[in-house]
C-alpha cells in the first residue's frame, strides 16, 4: 500500500507530530504537526471530523515523554466512514474511521476554517491536489 503523505501537500521533507487532540467525545481528532523540522518548522494540522471509531497503539513506551514523534507513514483511507485512516509514527499508531478530513496550514491552527491561511480537503486518497 502506497503512503499518502504527498497528498497532504506540505512538501517533500519529513514531518513531526507534536500533539493529538481528541475532542467532542472523540468525534473530532486533530493531529498537530510540524513540517521541515530542521528548517522553517511550518505548523499544520490533520483534522478528522465526524469520527466513529478510533484505535490507538503505543509502540515505544520509553519514548512517550518525547515532545515530538516522527511521522513514518500515513494512509488517508476513505471518508464517509468507508475506510479508516492510519497514521504511523515512531512512538504510536492511530487508526481513525472518519466522515471528513482536512489539512489546516498557517499560524492560527485552532481558529475556525474561514480564518485559516490554507485548507485542503481530500475526499479520496487518489485525488490529485
Amino acid at each position: 500500500m502506497a503512503d499518502d503523505y504527498e497528498l497532504l501537500n506540505v512538501g517533500g521533507l519529513t514531518s513531526l507530530v507534536t500533539n493529538v487532540n481528541v475532542s467532542l467525545w472523540g468525534n473530532e481528532v486533530i493531529l498537530e504537526c510540524i513540517y521541515d523540522p530542521t528548517g522553517d518548522r511550518s505548523p499544520y494540522s490533520l483534522v478528522f471530523q465526524d469520527c466513529r471509531f478510533i484505535t490507538w497503539e503505543v509502540h515505544d513506551e520509553e519514548e512517550v515523554k518525547d515532545p515530538e514523534a516522527d511521522l513514518i507513514g500515513i494512509h488517508l483511507g476513505e471518508d464517509a466512514h468507508r475506510k479508516a485512516a492510519l497514521i504511523h509514527t515512531d512512538i504510536f499508531e492511530i487508526s481513525i474511521l472518519y466522515g471528513n478530513f482536512s489539512v489546516r496550514k498557517g499560524e492560527n491552527l485552532n481558529s475556525e476554517t474561514a480564518d485559516l491561511t490554507t485548507e485542503v480537503l481530500v475526499s479520496q486518497p487518489q485525488a490529485v491536489l
